[in-house]
């Protein structure tokens, strides 16, 4: 398939906007999360993004941003007729009070971590993750300190 093509056809997919081309083989957009777990499954079964390399979160008050990297790296996309890797990068809005989206660590192995580390600095939840637990803080830690409303109080018996 060639990258332009993929680019079609993620335009025409519900839930999709603001698609654009930000390198040759890189494509950046917007997605509903009410969509994210078809749009997820659609971009690894049908168009072989086999590689999650990044899902982080962002605080851009009041509302919550999550990014995802995916990359094709088997050569079956085509950049102007030369077979080479393709990455999407996908936005995701949340709002602050509930911050939620479905899990993808079902469809990439290493989501797992990266959903985890969300979880614990900024308090979103994955629906579905096998094991949504604090994965750099100690359990019982207070708050989600890359929030920009958190406030660090120091307690020294904690550490």
């Amino acid at each position: 398939m060639d990258f332009s093509d993929l680019h079609k056809q993620l335009k025409s997919m519900e839930g999709v906007s603001k698609v654009s081309h930000i390198r040759k083989n890189v494509i950046k957009l917007d997605l509903e999360k009410s969509v994210s777990k078809v749009f997820f499954t659609k971009l690894k079964d049908d168009f072989y993004f086999e590689h999650c390399s990044l899902i982080t979160a962002i605080d851009n008050q009041p509302d919550f941003e999550l990014v995802y990297h995916l990359s094709c790296l088997s050569g079956e996309l085509s950049v102007d007729g030369t077979k080479m890797s393709a990455m999407v990068e996908v936005h995701i809005h949340l709002q602050r009070d509930s911050p939620s989206v479905d899990s993808v660590s079902d469809l990439w192995f290493g989501a797992n971590w990266h959903e985890r580390e969300a979880f614990d600095l900024m308090g979103i939840y994955f629906i579905g993750h096998p094991d949504l637990r604090r994965v750099l803080l100690p359990e019982g830690f207070a708050g989600h300190p890359l929030r920009k409303d958190y406030v660090y109080e120091i307690h020294e018996e904690e550490w």
